[in-house]
């Protein structure tokens, strides 16, 4: 039997780390207070994994609420260990209490490049099946309204060359890139708020000023401009927002959301805009 473990945030980090989103479900229970620490993962070399069912009955950490999550949760015999951010999930990597984590593959190559003489990226994935990330907006009449304005500002910057401009920029890393510059918008329709989880590098994550930025962070901002509108962001936990967006705190989020049924109960969502797959990170040797 799989045992599920989630613990809150770290009080202190001394690398730069990470975090993955995805999928709505998972089943581990938030803890008042981390438990006493397991006893180390066997350190495995990387080139003994040559596929998941490697995986079986290992120590896997997962940010917790994402497709990772769901992920790990059909290994068989796995000890899944859930957290808030992808940051602990490192740190338990690096301090060899887990054998491996299971994370979108645009953050994981972000993660390993953070640490590059300590972590490394298998060669194949956690599963074959794809993801797609969309917008999510309110359940209500106004929030689908929302999701067909998004739709519409989408295509228009996938012809004016934007999209591809911020995928070169962000997840390409191409240093030469130069965005569009951001239309003004003088007369506003309003301010929207878009809610997000900045632990998910390259979609969003907080810049050396503390302050949102990423692919997922700017192509909003072109959107919001296309349509003529404001926008602000709050920066909150990945499991918060859908509850954020439910109670009206938060007019949309934009935080590298997969579309699910399940969440479709709660929200309404854009066409997709991004195609992922998950991905596992070990420890390097």
């Amino acid at each position: 039997m799989k045992k599920f473990i989630a613990l809150g945030m770290a009080a202190a980090l001394s690398v730069s780390l990470l975090a993955g989103c995805g999928s709505s479900s998972s089943s581990s229970t938030p803890a008042a207070s981390a438990p006493a620490a397991s006893a180390p993962a066997e350190t495995t070399a990387a080139g003994a994994w040559t596929s998941v069912a490697d995986l079986e009955g290992k120590k896997i950490a997962v940010q917790e609420g994402t497709t990772g999550n769901d992920v790990a949760d059909t290994i068989s015999g796995a000890e899944v260990s859930a957290f808030k951010a992808a940051t602990q999930c490192g740190m338990e990597l690096m301090n060899g209490r887990v054998d491996c984590i299971i994370i979108d593959t645009n953050p994981a190559k972000a993660l390993v490049a953070a640490n590059p003489d300590k972590l490394e990226l298998l060669d194949f994935p956690a599963s074959e099946e794809s993801e797609t990330y969309a917008i999510a907006t309110q359940k209500n009449d106004a929030g689908a309204a929302l999701a067909k304005e998004f739709d519409s500002a989408m295509a228009t910057l996938k012809e004016n060359g934007t999209f591809d401009a911020l995928v070169s920029k962000y997840i390409s890393k191409e240093e030469d890139v130069e965005l569009p510059e951001l239309p003004a918008v003088t007369d506003p329709k309003g301010t929207l708020t878009m809610g997000t989880n900045c632990e998910f590098e390259p979609f969003e994550y907080l810049d050396e000023n503390g302050e949102p930025t990423g692919f997922d962070v700017d192509f909003v901002k072109y959107l919001c401009a296309e349509l003529g509108y404001e926008v602000t962001i709050e920066n909150m936990d990945f499991d918060a927002l859908i509850p954020a967006l439910q109670s009206g705190r938060i007019d949309f989020i934009a935080a590298g959301m997969t579309r699910t049924e399940e969440r479709e109960e709660n929200a309404n969502f854009t066409d997709g805009y991004y195609e992922a797959v998950q991905s596992i990170i070990v420890a390097k040797q």
